[in-house]
């Protein structure tokens, strides 16, 4: 058993090689402790790596591609603050409702922790080419998880601009995720685009920002 085997490897006394002087000495449970964890890190070490490598057969050679689909239920707010971000004049914001229809079980294997799954909204501005929101995000700790249907949802955050730029401006929803290993390199995933044009007006849906 490994608990005879600590006691004899620990506090049985194996004589060393002989010195110079030709004595014999003693491990100490010191030394031998140091020996057996740097035997237990290398083979950790070995395993861990293994595994990371398993990963890439996976990705490669299956069939793994998910089902996904974002796209926009309503916009329930746009209106301009001209409060914040004095120097810039004041930000434009939008409040929206989603409906996401998602099937990632397929991402999940041996070597997943879990996922993080968000939703960004991407449009063009005078100041920037492209400008990227996170409207919403999730962390997925199961593969039961992993199937969901939302028709509705509320973003968790505003579609903020830095100016007065979001009027009539052409959005496009992308669906993505992180695959958080328990060993390896951290994956970027996307799937799943919606393109829809912001309304030119200023607006607000007291009934949308009830639900």
């Amino acid at each position: 058993t490994w608990g005879h085997f600590l006691s004899v490897y620990f506090f049985s006394p194996t004589p060393r090689p002989h010195t110079a002087m030709g004595e014999k000495r003693m491990y100490s449970a010191m030394q031998r402790a140091n020996s057996l964890s740097t035997i237990a890190v290398q083979n950790l070490a070995f395993f861990t790596a293994l595994l990371a490598l398993t990963t890439i057969y996976f990705h490669v050679y299956t069939d793994m591609e998910p089902r996904v689909e974002v796209k926009l239920n309503a916009v329930a707010r746009l209106f301009s603050n001209r409060a914040g971000l004095r120097r810039t004049g004041g930000y434009d914001e939008a409040h929206v409702l989603l409906d996401l229809d998602a099937d990632l079980r397929s991402q999940f294997h041996w070597n997943v922790k879990q996922l993080f799954v968000f939703v960004t909204a991407r449009y063009s501005s005078p100041n920037y080419v492209v400008n990227e929101v996170v409207l919403w995000d999730f962390i997925i700790k199961s593969k039961e998880q992993a199937r969901f249907y939302f028709q509705g949802l509320r973003s968790k955050y505003p579609l903020v601009d830095k100016g007065n730029n979001l009027r009539g401006a052409n959005v496009t929803l992308v669906f993505q995720w992180n695959i958080m290993p328990n060993s390896g390199a951290l994956l970027l995933r996307n799937a799943g685009e919606h393109t829809f044009e912001l309304q030119h007006e200023y607006f607000e849906d007291r009934k949308l920002l009830s639900r």
